[in-house]
């Protein structure tokens, strides 16, 4: 296996922890030695591009000088970490005024860009190192009593350009997940106006939580810290803001995974940091 680091460094952590505590137990479990890449700058969100473009690329191209320093490449832990570390790389490729601003930059610090240096989402890497018939193999509990409503998010559009965006569907298949469909998949999740205005996030937030909810959802799966934060960490809040009872278990893809392979440890697998209890186990 080639050398992969783990970018773990979520936005606001502290509120999703349990995305880089489920995906080191996963690459435990899975054998996999996958250390975290030590000094990574914690992801900001794409959405900070729009309003400081040459901050946003000097934060990002740190983490992307770091891993071709200790040669090897990136394994994001979710999709936000993920697009903003390609929409860097895009935009270095690209802008040859900007990239000699951050290539200074760096040298200050004793790093050097490599453009050769991958960045893989969590789901191409289990595919690629490991492949859908051996995590097929692994599964003790399928998944088939469950109804899963996977949000996709405005970043959808972002992410597909530069992954197999198929492979997360192929993944809970792999687990025999029942699909839930509603049709607020690919609506904002409210996180990137929360600044601004935290009702109008909670508002935006609640809506997609009923939609998935009415729909008969069991458990919601979600690609990246900023859905997980506005869908679990504020899930009470946007109860009171909807009038309504929601109680949906939000999970990532590496605590499905882990789940159907029957680990049961709530604190390995994250599931004690968690807002709205999981009763699946």
């Amino acid at each position: 296996m080639k050398r992969y680091f783990l970018y773990d460094t979520v936005i606001q952590s502290e509120k999703a922890p349990s995305f880089a505590l489920s995906v080191r137990a996963l690459f435990d479990f899975l054998q996999l030695d996958v250390p975290c890449l030590k000094g990574a700058k914690a992801d900001v969100g794409s959405e900070v591009m729009a309003l400081n473009r040459l901050k946003f690329v000097e934060h990002n191209a740190h983490t992307l000088a770091l891993a071709s320093k200790e040669g090897g490449s990136i394994v994001c832990a979710e999709s936000s970490a993920f697009i903003s570390l390609q929409l860097t790389r895009e935009a270095l490729l690209n802008d040859a005024s900007l990239r000699e601003q951050v290539v200074s930059k760096l040298s200050k610090s004793g790093l050097e860009l490599n453009f050769e240096t991958e960045v893989l989402s969590l789901e191409s890497f289990l595919a690629q190192e490991v492949g859908l018939e051996k995590l097929a193999s692994l599964v003790k509990h399928p998944f088939s009593a469950f109804y899963v409503a996977h949000f996709l998010g405005t970043s959808f559009c972002q992410a597909r350009k530069f992954t197999d965006m198929s492979m997360s569907e192929k993944l809970l298949d792999v687990v025999q997940a029942k699909k839930v469909s509603f049709a607020s998949a690919y609506e904002s999740d409210g996180f990137e106006v929360f600044d601004t205005s935290a009702l109008l996030a909670k508002q935006c937030a609640s809506k997609t939580l009923l939609d998935m909810f009415d729909n008969a959802a069991d458990i919601i799966l979600v690609d990246d810290a900023r859905s997980f934060i506005m869908f679990d960490f504020y899930q009470k809040e946007c109860e009171k803001v909807a009038s309504r009872d929601i109680n949906v278990s939000v999970l990532t893809l590496a605590q499905i995974l882990l789940l159907a392979f029957g680990v049961t440890d709530k604190a390995k697998l994250g599931l004690d940091k968690h807002k709205v209890p999981v009763t699946l186990i």
